[in-house]
């Protein structure tokens, strides 16, 4: 079209025709323009269309992480559930009034352990994804900010729980120092294990037992409550942005 259009202006200008030359000419240059500006329409329809993929992309993540989440979190809270039964019925027994020194040594010897799973992590690599790339702004204002907010709240969570499984875990470390937990991989057994325990300071078995079983107990209770939050809030949120994928 451009060439036919100079064409027209060589052959007016070789006439002489000036007006006609100078109609063609403003022709030619609006032409141009138009087509410009459409070229720059479709590639910013093109640009948004990729935003918006690119949006609803993280979207997706961000809700398979919390999804993620939410198995990991319902299985951490199961097993310290079962450790807090576990737990709460020694104490039971050790706080009863038919508890005596056998009581004492057989679960101090056989039953109680300090340990658990320290594992505590969550899935936020979407999220991570989005801060560093900067894409988080691509979210709507109100739905970023919740997101924020919750992501805020699982680092609080998992610097709770991993403060206070720490202290758990310095209390269980002190106390297999002192007493020889029951064992397979024990580097000593038989009559010479049996010696240590038949000469165990009673009281003093009493209060680093408390120490211990009340620290893990307590810990338990704890983490579970923050981690019951964390769960209850994930689930919020991904009933959120089902809601929002259903509009979009």
């Amino acid at each position: 079209m451009i060439k036919f259009f100079r064409k027209i202006r060589q052959s007016l200008l070789l006439k002489g025709n000036t007006g006609k030359y100078l109609k063609y000419a403003i022709g030619e240059i609006i032409l141009v323009v138009v087509g410009i500006l459409i070229a720059l329409t479709i590639n910013n329809l093109n640009e948004e269309s990729k935003k918006e993929k690119l949006k609803d992309g993280y979207i997706k993540s961000f809700q398979s992480d919390l999804e993620a989440d939410v198995i990991l979190l319902e299985k951490q809270l199961a097993d310290f559930e079962q450790l807090l039964k576990e737990d709460s019925e020694l104490s039971r027994r050790l706080s009863s009034p038919n508890a005596n020194a056998d009581t004492l040594i057989k679960i101090a010897r056989f039953e109680f352990t300090p340990y658990f799973n320290p594992s505590n992590e969550l899935n936020l690599n979407t999220f991570n994804a989005m801060i560093s790339t900067g894409n988080l702004d691509l979210l709507d204002r109100d739905f970023a900010k919740k997101i924020q907010e919750h992501n805020a709240f699982q680092l609080t969570t998992l610097k709770l729980v991993d403060f206070n499984l720490k202290i758990c875990s310095d209390v269980g470390k002190t106390y297999v120092q002192t007493y020889p937990l029951n064992s397979p991989f024990n580097a000593i057994n038989g009559e010479t294990m049996d010696s240590f325990w038949d000469e165990a300071n009673e009281n003093k078995l009493k209060i680093d037992l408390n120490a211990a079983l009340t620290s893990k107990i307590f810990v338990s209770k704890l983490v579970n409550n923050g981690r019951g939050t964390l769960l209850e809030r994930t689930k919020e949120l991904i009933a959120e942005i089902d809601k929002i994928l259903v509009e979009d």
